[in-house]
């Protein structure tokens, strides 16, 4: 081999790994921003009670779940998995730095505001009095006409609790054709229009076995 072929290949080899290098980081600091978002979903969907948007948020939790997978793929394709690693390690490193940093910024302005909060609950208070004693005066009117109203609103329920009863009847009858549809997402239910699945079909791992994408995407696999 020439000293010009051996010089030609060592600028590929070295052009190659850079860009192996940059490939790596660049997803490698993507994966990172996923699992950060993803975790963050995650709390948020825990404080939120069951029902559409806990499970609109899990589908989120469940696309970032699918985008690290498929970093995960392609790293392994490209035999970059400890360069991907690596990078997101590093990536996570430095988020947590901000955090810090940001936290402590957040601790010394908090200071700051309680000093203020103390001084303006001093002046409240005094007119939180004044204002105390006008609410008195005006609640013992309100009373007065509050039981007035309650009197009339009692005679005239009982003029419409026949009416009630039936209502109660109807709304009855609405929830069970409620309850006979699936237990599914929107986002859910057009998918599996789209993918020509039955949902009666399809067993539901959201909150309080709502069905969502991923259990549509899962069954039509299957099937």
């Amino acid at each position: 081999m020439s000293e010009a072929q051996n010089l030609q290949e060592q600028i590929q080899q070295q052009a190659t790994q850079s860009t192996q290098d940059f490939y790596g980081q660049s997803i490698g600091s993507l994966k990172s921003h996923a699992q950060n978002y993803r975790q963050q979903l995650e709390q948020y969907s825990q404080q939120l009670p069951e029902g559409d948007a806990q499970a609109q948020v899990q589908e989120m939790i469940d696309s970032y779940t699918e985008l690290e997978n498929s970093i995960d793929q392609a790293a392994q394709d490209q035999g970059i998995e400890d360069a991907v690693n690596e990078a997101a390690q590093q990536t996570q490193e430095q988020m947590q730095q901000f955090a810090q940093e940001t936290a402590q910024q957040g601790q010394e302005a908090a200071g700051q505001a309680t000093d203020q909060a103390q001084q303006a609950a001093g002046q409240a208070t005094d007119q939180a009095g004044q204002v105390a004693g006008q609410a008195q005066e005006a609640a013992g009117g309100a009373a007065q006409q509050g039981q007035q109203a309650a009197g009339q609103a009692a005679q005239q329920g009982q003029q419409h609790q026949g009416g009630g009863q039936q209502a109660e009847q109807q709304q009855q009858q609405g929830e069970q054709q409620q309850e006979e549809e699936p237990n599914a997402t929107n986002a859910a239910a057009q998918k599996a229009q789209q993918m020509g699945v039955d949902l009666s079909q399809v067993g539901g791992s959201g909150a309080g076995g709502r069905i969502t994408v991923r259990d549509v995407t899962s069954a039509a696999n299957q099937g």
